[in-house]
């Protein structure tokens, strides 16, 4: 039996595929791009993928944290094992299953939009600034502290980053006189050159965080410049800038400054949050803007921000996006290019990476957390430095 991959995709949903293979969707996660994590019997996570376009069957695809991506295709292909479909060699077995789904053998129907309508997954609104009400911080730095205190940030650093935040809260319903939450922390983002805000990373009370409804997060990051030459009303030219620091969250930029603005003059220097994990735009957008400025790498201190700092390399030295990884135990296996290696986990890093690449260039430049910490705000929080 041969299958049309394309009309494959058309018709074929990957949550129906991860649903029949018992994953079920986390609703802590948001609805924009769905969690689905597959459990064993005592409740321990064994597997997590996040969908991309859930709506969209054409474009839709997966991802998971360890490097691994695809469409429904590749999904149905590394799962080949756990259907009850049995074929005369991988490919037979694939069309197969993708004959029960696209009913071409009988199968019980399987209502997508229901499902994804009850569930409360839906597709991401445009970003939006007017639906927020939005507070000036400068102003009201004690508000600011009763988030910062319980990160170890200090009045000081509320002060210099004020410029760069903003007390944000969904506007109430029309029909509503009540405000919908109380104002949380909002770091704007904006597409490097613009002006515009495209999104916010928000920081709330008892360690909330997310990103406001529709962010672009492709290529839009928090940045701030805390030691500006020319008003911090002002962007910066792109020649000015001679370093940009990028981290994970920006309280983890913030406590960098705090720990050590006394040891770096961050004259010329910006320091950016890409909000967790990163997207190519984000960092090849922001260094091709700032063109003379060298990236330092900053994202934590664990196995996936050592793994951020090698696609760093990739794409700022080699000018390569097709670095792709997958852990395996305690070994994390790549491929770039033809080229195929593996590295013992706790030895990834940028260096090593460098080593077994032969990528040696003066793009990318490290500021990691010291251990044991996790990231900066962990070390300023247990004080080391």
């Amino acid at each position: 039996m041969k299958i049309d991959y394309r009309e494959a995709r058309k018709e074929v949903s990957i949550v129906e595929v991860l649903l029949d293979l018992g994953y079920k969707y986390d609703k802590s996660k948001g609805g924009v791009s769905p969690n689905f994590v597959l459990r064993d019997e005592h409740g321990k996570e064994i597997d997590r993928v996040i969908v991309k376009n859930p709506k969209n069957l054409e474009n839709q695809g997966y991802w998971r944290r360890d490097g691994g991506k695809g469409d429904l295709i590749d999904f149905i292909r590394e799962n080949l094992a756990a259907f009850p479909v049995t074929g005369r060699n991988d490919v037979d077995t694939l069309n197969r299953v993708l004959a029960r789904y696209m009913g071409k053998e009988e199968k019980e129907s399987f209502n997508l939009d229901d499902y994804l309508d009850k569930a409360g997954i839906h597709e991401a609104k445009e970003f939006d600034a007017s639906r927020y009400d939005r507070l000036d911080t400068a102003e009201r730095i004690d508000h600011v502290m009763t988030f910062f205190e319980q990160r170890g940030l200090s009045r000081e650093a509320a002060m210099v980053f004020a410029p760069f935040i903003e007390l944000v809260r969904k506007k109430a319903d029309e029909d509503s006189t009540s405000p919908k939450a109380i104002y949380n922390l909002g770091f704007p983002y904006h597409i490097p050159g613009s002006a515009e805000i495209v999104g916010y990373e928000i920081r709330g009370y008892k360690g909330f965080k997310g990103k406001a409804e529709g962010t672009n997060s492709t290529s839009g990051l928090w940045m701030t410049e805390p030691e500006s030459t020319h008003g911090k009303e002002a962007a910066p030219l792109p020649h000015q800038i001679q370093r940009v620091f990028f981290f994970e969250s920006a309280f983890d930029a913030m406590a960098f400054w705090q720990l050590n603005h006394d040891r770096i003059d961050f004259t010329g220097c910006i320091l950016a949050s890409t909000g967790g994990s990163f997207s190519d735009q984000q960092i090849t957008e922001t260094m091709n803007f700032f063109h003379k400025a060298q990236a330092i790498d900053c994202f934590d201190n664990d196995l996936q921000g050592r793994l951020y700092g090698c696609r760093m390399v990739c794409l700022l030295e080699y000018k390569a996006k097709n670095l792709e990884f997958s852990i395996n135990g305690e070994m994390v296996h790549f491929q770039l290019g033809d080229k195929q290696f593996d590295i013992a986990s706790d030895l990834v890093d940028v260096e090593t990476f460098r080593a077994m690449t032969g990528i040696y260039g003066n793009r990318v430049l490290q500021e990691k957390s010291p251990e044991p910490s996790k990231d900066w705000n962990e070390a300023l929080k247990m004080g080391i430095i």
